[in-house]
């Protein structure tokens, strides 16, 4: 009994300790543990502060965390019990109670029911509590029940201060978090998931905020080749610019996407995701353009712009001549895209099947034509995953294929699959 009592002061010492970090340090915008080689040493040592705050950082010492969660769980649980009336808090007390659960245990929904309510009530403030579940994801970067919450801050702020100040004042800043969590954590579905929800929610009809999007993400994809995620997330957007596009924008986005991909497989060979997505942009290529003609679109793919062979002025003039809507600088800035991938080609011995004028862009043949070229370059043990890739990808190309996707130029073209070592 007296040791129950013990931790349930030395808890308590330690909720008002956390209390004052925050009146100290009120921007205080990421937490994580330290851990404490000596943990008993420190819990005996009273001069010893269990928090450490540098430049807006919070370290929280690891003997202190169960005493601490302990004590404001338990006291927040039982102020939600019907009936306890001895145990009602202020609005103060609730607000700092959840606090400093969340920062323990981002996943207790009670908590951030009790925000809710609050919220609801006007006696916490909306964007007070978005920058706290900013601060929470900056430990907890994969919590679900967090990125729910703020998913919801996120509506409600939408009805207070209107969607367009949303997106002039918070948007950018909810992007950061989101590339943040995900770095933190790879593969990190949930918050790739709530990046989603943004682009569906505030840009899915803006064709700037859209392309933007899709060559903001360009340097993250380029060093963290082996997300898939965030290739995922590439196709959300090819799919929107689709919707919001004219057709030869979408030939030029594609056709820079499979340049881009191309870059990445050659230069980071053996990563089963670029494949994977290579997968993608030849089955949209082929499911949207199935009606284009050959003639039409070989007349984009070696357009002048792409071969970065043309002056500001005659992209403009492209531009408006192709696409008189609402941004006429989006083939422009697909055009510098593809200017400096051509420009990067020196770090491949490989010609990309785009340029190659023998067969049409993203058909069948080039792609096997791309897949016999990466198997010859594939040499020694480091090979063999590249190798079994492309093997692998011109399998999936011949089970997909028809008659008609293996003619080119009205010439039958007939693929030849090498086996792997070991197969029958």
């Amino acid at each position: 009994m007296a040791a129950t009592c013990c931790s349930v002061d030395l808890g308590e010492k330690l909720f008002c300790s956390l209390n004052q970090a925050f009146i100290v340090d009120p921007e205080i915008d990421e937490i994580d543990i330290i851990p404490c080689m000596h943990c008993q040493e420190e819990h005996n040592n009273e001069k010893e502060d269990p928090f450490i705050i540098v430049s807006h950082k919070l370290g929280i010492k690891s003997w202190c965390i169960k005493p601490l969660f302990l004590f404001a769980y338990n006291k927040l649980i039982r102020s939600r019990i019907k009936g306890k009336k001895d145990c009602n808090l202020s609005v103060t007390e609730s607000v700092q109670l959840s606090r400093a659960v969340l920062l323990v245990n981002a996943e207790c929904y009670t908590a951030w029911n009790a925000r809710k309510e609050m919220i609801t009530s006007g006696v916490l403030n909306l964007v007070d509590d978005w920058k706290f579940s900013g601060v929470v994801l900056s430990k907890h970067p994969r919590s679900a029940e967090t990125f729910s919450h703020r998913r919801w801050t996120i509506v409600q702020l939408g009805k207070h201060k209107g969607q367009g100040e949303f997106i002039q004042s918070y948007l950018r800043t909810e992007l950061a978090i989101t590339l943040r969590a995900a770095a933190c954590y790879a593969d990190n579905y949930t918050a790739w998931s709530h990046r989603a929800w943004l682009v569906d929610r505030f840009m899915y009809d803006k064709k700037k905020k859209l392309f933007s999007e899709l060559q903001g993400i360009r340097a993250w994809a380029e060093s963290h080749i082996s997300d898939n995620c965030c290739f995922h997330h590439r196709q959300l957007l090819h799919r929107h610019l689709k919707n919001v596009c004219s057709k030869g924008e979408v030939v030029h986005l594609l056709l820079s996407e499979v340049e881009f991909i191309t870059d990445l497989i050659l230069t980071f060979p053996g990563h089963e995701v670029l494949w994977y997505h290579r997968r993608f942009v030849y089955h949209i290529w082929n499911h949207w353009f199935a009606d284009v003609g050959p003639q039409t679109v070989r007349e984009i793919a070696n357009s002048p712009e792409r071969n970065g062979d043309c002056n500001t002025d005659n992209i403009n003039r492209t531009s408006r001549r192709t696409s008189p809507s609402i941004i006429p600088s989006l083939l422009e800035l697909a055009s510098s895209s593809f200017k400096i991938l051509t420009e990067s080609k020196s770090r491949s011995r490989l010609k990309t099947p785009i340029t190659d004028g023998t067969f049409l862009p993203l058909s069948t043949p080039s792609e096997f034509k791309f897949c016999d070229g990466v198997i010859a370059e594939c040499k020694g043990p480091e090979g063999e995953v590249q190798r079994s890739c492309a093997l692998n990808y011109k399998r999936w190309l011949l089970i997909r294929s028809t008659p008609h996707q293996l003619n080119c130029n009205g010439a039958a073209f007939t693929p030849k699959v090498v086996k792997e070592p070991g197969l029958s």
